[in-house]
Formats: structure tokens, C-alpha cells, sequence
């Protein structure tokens, strides 16, 4: 048997083998594929939470943390949520309180977008900060 035969036998062995890699490699590199879109989503749906959460602590600290300014608070982190965010976050839950006599809290939650519904778990966002108040000069 001659050269040529022996490695025209030998890549007769290997026919089909890329068709083979191609079923086996192929849905692995989906799998990756969708974990990597998936975790910039729930990362960008929490990024949406931290700005909402940190303008509804600021309404609500410039507005010395009364009542009225907790409920613009939340009415305004509502709005904001979906004026930066869009679609970023769903089932947006904006929760102002005072903590204490001189802070007040913020805490966003919601739904990150989901490629396959179920799978993105919520997230939450707080921040807390003084009220601000005035004190003039002495």
C-alpha cells in the first residue's frame, strides 16, 4: 500500500467528525451565550433600581423627610424608573420611609428583563441619608 492509500484511508476514518463537534459545541455555546445576556440584563435592571432608589432618597431628604415629601418621593421614583430605565425594570416598587428622627431610606425593587420568564430573580436597591435640613449662620 502506497502513501497516498494510507492517508486517504486514515481521513476516510475522520469524515463527519466536524458535523459531530458542530452537535456537541453548538448548544453549550447557546447555553453560555444566554447566562452572558442574561447577567447584563439583571445587572443593568439593578443599576435602574440603585439611580431610582438614590432619586427617591433625594426628594425625600430635600423635602426635610415630611409626609408629603416621602409620597413625591416615591411618586417621583416611579416615574423615574421608567424615564431612565425603560423597559429595564418591571414591577417597580418604590418604599420611602424615615429611619429615625434625621434619615430617611429608599428601597426599589423589582424585575430584571427576562429572557425566559422565571428566570431573572428580583432585585432590590436601597439607600439611606441624612435629612437635610437648614441651619443659618451664627
Amino acid at each position: 500500500m502506497t502513501r497516498l492509500h494510507r492517508a486517504l484511508r486514515r481521513r476516510g476514518e475522520e469524515t463527519g467528525a466536524s458535523a459531530i463537534e458542530l452537535v456537541v459545541y453548538a448548544p453549550i455555546l447557546m447555553v453560555v451565550t444566554f447566562l452572558v445576556v442574561q447577567f447584563a440584563l439583571c445587572w443593568y435592571g439593578s443599576e435602574v433600581a440603585g439611580a431610582t432608589a438614590r432619586e427617591s432618597a433625594r426628594v425625600a431628604r430635600v423635602g426635610q423627610g415630611t409626609d408629603e415629601a416621602i409620597a413625591q418621593a416615591k411618586a417621583r421614583g416611579l416615574t423615574y424608573a421608567k424615564q431612565v430605565g425603560g423597559q429595564g425594570l418591571d414591577e417597580v416598587q418604590v418604599t420611602v420611609r424615615r429611619v429615625g428622627n434625621d434619615k430617611v431610606r429608599a428601597t426599589v425593587t423589582g424585575r430584571a428583563i427576562e429572557i425566559v420568564p422565571g428566570f431573572a430573580p428580583r432585585i432590590s436597591q436601597s439607600v439611606e441619608g441624612p435629612v437635610e435640613q437648614f441651619r443659618p449662620d451664627l
